[in-house]
């Protein structure tokens, strides 16, 4: 969704001064053996996309790197660390700008012309004279959703793709455990809108990204998030048919088969390698972990079973960096630090260049946050987790008490359930929407709708590195309504961290039964739910507490459900909702911890 961060300006100002203003677009520029060159590139259609070529200056016979993105080349141009490495390693690179943005002809819609484009984008590129007919792809977020898109069609020269930062999914892309995201309004704003107004000739906002993001970060967003309905937001309306689109087809079906994958995985030949952070924002965990499994299981060449890899570190979306260790509170120390250029490099010459030399990558790379080591493993989930149930207790005062729950081994007897009261006019903020990091929850958790369930002080450290799952048995006084649980690792001075992104762990109620179908509640019924798609790896040390939080929303990486049970996106009455958890002998309310012996 968004787009990836540039470097520090004082390591952009070093290269600049090495590669003599590299920056400045000029056809057929040579900079200390390379060349870059602009490039129109011919669609199946007529449409031409418009790239830009890095290529070793001496003639000869390439692998090809592609990157392509809707956020402008020459913006990626200005400070382009990796194409300059790969081109001197002995790479052809086209950054590329998809279809509708910037230097390429066409009307952009997100996500709907990449399959093909791709396609013929591969083709083209590996038929260029100085290419060996062996394409790579590489890029994060957007970048990283088309290249799986593009594998879908099958391009022949298509030999390996690292899509790193990305969901594999197309509808719950959009409606994560059955709710809207709004951060896809952070994305439009500033990142597409402004293109497609100067292209519009519309003198009513900025025509630069930079400047949109800056006035963007600088405005009332709540206003934004709390519009409604959510379909008649005007300047999306006439600039985003894409996302009004998606706001009328809330349930998942075959409508979103040009943005899926699933089921595909069957003839995917090329290795894939894989990257996200446990705090990225765009479902990059959950992206990751599943398309290493089916690529496990289900690709179509043991080659590409063999060399596809997945590596899972303490970054969000924006952050990964050879340099950076301090992420929200928590500094992960230099281990944090990663040098994604050289991992990334290494394996395009493995897969690439058949580089035997370069086989140094372990199947599977966890960094455990808690100890803040890096660790190799040879499968994903992994096999020696035990699935260890921690059950949730309490006297019917979580809500207004967050000392009163508890979180132990024992099953529950008989308990007073749990209850609060939800007012989507007054929903959960993640302090942590604006960056995916890991922050204090203490606020959150002193919410009289937020119920708070503790565990004692651990005797020994407890290592939790997997899937989280949590069931829950919960009734409401409304027809359809939220629920959304957190994992926190609190230390002895009380501080309570997110050990994952706030951005997973939620199930709209009418999608209880399935994302394909809307099935309303009954009033003060109890339902057994299951919420899970959520990634993490960290040492609970000893001493500390293991936290679960529980609550109704998550605002805004979704909208908060109105309670009234009516079509989300037209709705514009919003009503409160009691919400009880149950946790007794019947109605056992637990999380399942992936827990791994030490």
């Amino acid at each position: 969704m968004k787009k990836i961060s540039r470097k520090k300006l004082d390591y952009k100002i070093l290269l600049w001064l090495l590669l003599f203003s590299i920056s400045i677009p000029i056809s057929g520029q040579h900079m200390l053996n390379i060349t870059r060159e602009d490039v129109m590139i011919p669609m199946r259609d007529g449409v031409k996309l418009g790239a830009i070529l890095y290529h070793p200056e001496e003639a000869g016979s390439y692998p090809t790197l592609v990157y392509r993105t809707p956020y402008g080349v020459d913006d990626y141009d200005s400070s382009a660390e990796f194409p300059i490495k790969a081109a001197r390693q002995g790479y052809l690179v086209f950054l590329v700008d998809v279809r509708g943005r910037f230097r390429s002809e066409g009307e952009f819609e997100a996500y709907r012309n990449e399959k093909e484009d791709g396609y013929d984008l591969i083709e083209w590129v590996a038929a260029h004279p100085l290419s060996n007919g062996k394409v790579g792809t590489y890029g994060g977020s957007y970048p990283g959703i088309v290249q799986w898109q593009a594998m879908a069609e099958s391009p022949p020269h298509l030999f390996a793709a690292a899509p790193e930062m990305t969901p594999i999914g197309s509808h719950h892309f959009m409606y994560y455990g059955g709710a809207f995201s709004h951060l896809w309004i952070d994305w439009f704003m500033p990142y597409i809108l402004p293109d497609k107004m100067k292209r519009a000739n519309d003198p009513s906002g900025p025509w630069n990204d930079q400047l949109a993001e800056s006035q963007w970060e600088g405005s009332d967003r709540k206003s934004w998030y709390d519009y409604r309905p959510m379909v008649d937001m005007p300047l999306l309306k006439a600039y985003a048919p894409e996302y009004y689109q998606w706001l009328t087809h809330p349930d998942s079906s075959s409508w979103w088969d040009f943005l899926n994958v699933e089921q595909d995985f069957k003839k995917f030949k090329n290795p894939t390698f894989l990257l996200s952070g446990w705090y990225d924002a765009t479902y990059g965990p959950e992206g990751a972990t599943r398309g290493f499994k089916k690529m496990k299981a289900q690709a179509a060449t043991e080659k590409a079973k063999e060399m596809t890899h997945l590596i899972l570190g303490p970054w969000n979306h924006t952050s990964l960096n050879s340099r950076k260790t301090q992420f929200g509170e928590i500094d992960f120390g230099t281990n944090a630090g990663f040098d994604y250029d050289a991992k990334l490099l290494g394996w395009f010459d493995e897969v690439l260049k058949e580089d035997k030399d370069k086989r140094s990558l372990p199947p599977v790379s966890i960094f455990i946050m808690g100890e803040n080591k890096w660790r190799s493993e040879n499968e994903w989930p992994l096999k020696r987790a035990i699935a260890t149930s921690y059950y949730i207790h309490g006297a019917g005062q979580s809500a207004f008490n967050m000392n009163e729950g508890l979180l132990s081994l024992i099953t529950p007897s008989k308990e007073r359930p749990d209850f609060y009261t939800f007012d989507p006019e007054n929903p959960v903020w993640d302090k942590s929407y604006l960056k995916s990091y890991p922050y204090n929850q203490h606020d959150i958790e002193s919410r009289k709708d937020v119920l708070v369930y503790t565990s004692e002080s651990l005797a020994q450290p407890v290592e939790v590195s997997g899937e989280l799952i949590v069931e829950l048995y919960v009734s409401s006084s409304a027809r359809d309504t939220d629920f959304s649980f957190t994992l926190c690792d609190v230390s002895p001075d009380g501080t309570s961290i997110n050990v994952h992104g706030m951005d997973a762990g939620f199930l709209r109620m009418r999608y209880r039964n399935g994302l394909d179908k809307q099935e309303l509640m009954i009033p003060d019924e109890v339902y057994k739910i299951s919420i899970r798609q959520v990634y993490t790896s960290n040492l609970f040390a000893k001493g500390h507490k293991i936290r679960l939080d529980i609550t109704s929303s998550m605002t805004p990486h979704y909208d908060a459900n109105p309670n009234t049970g009516n079509e989300i996106a037209t709705d514009v009455k919003l009503n409160k909702a009691i919400n009880t958890v149950f946790h007794d002998k019947e109605h056992p309310s637990k999380i399942i911890l992936p827990i791994i012996p030490r």
